[in-house]
């Protein structure tokens, strides 16, 4: 691969991999839980908050959870499977939007 195509190629990746990171924030058209759950966890967890059995995902609509500790698995992925991403830049206000998002599905 030429030097041109090389840097070409380099910047292509590095936008790419940017563009991969689920813990982007700027993002002011995203008000609702809903809205905020669809684009940070639903693409793991389905819009309906079924998980995804094969995959080891698991249901998160159902939880036992309290709003807070949601919140705190938000922040940090702790407990059971470290598979979940970290969200540590996520707003309070975020968290707390998708935690009662989330209890309302399990309401549902």
């Amino acid at each position: 691969m030429g030097r041109p195509l090389t840097v070409l190629f380099l910047l292509w990746l590095v936008m790419g991999s940017a563009g991969c990171d689920l813990d982007q924030h700027d993002h002011p058209d995203l008000k609702t839980g809903r809205e905020l759950f669809d684009y940070h966890c639903a693409p793991c967890h389905k819009a309906d908050g079924s998980g995804v059995f094969l995959k080891g995902v698991p249901a998160n609509r159902h939880t036992d959870l309290s709003v807070l500790q949601v919140m705190h698995k938000v922040q940090s992925a702790s407990g059971g499977k470290k598979a979940m991403p970290v969200f540590a830049r996520m707003p309070q206000q975020e968290q707390v939007k998708i935690a009662i998002y989330l209890k309302y599905l399990g309401a549902k």
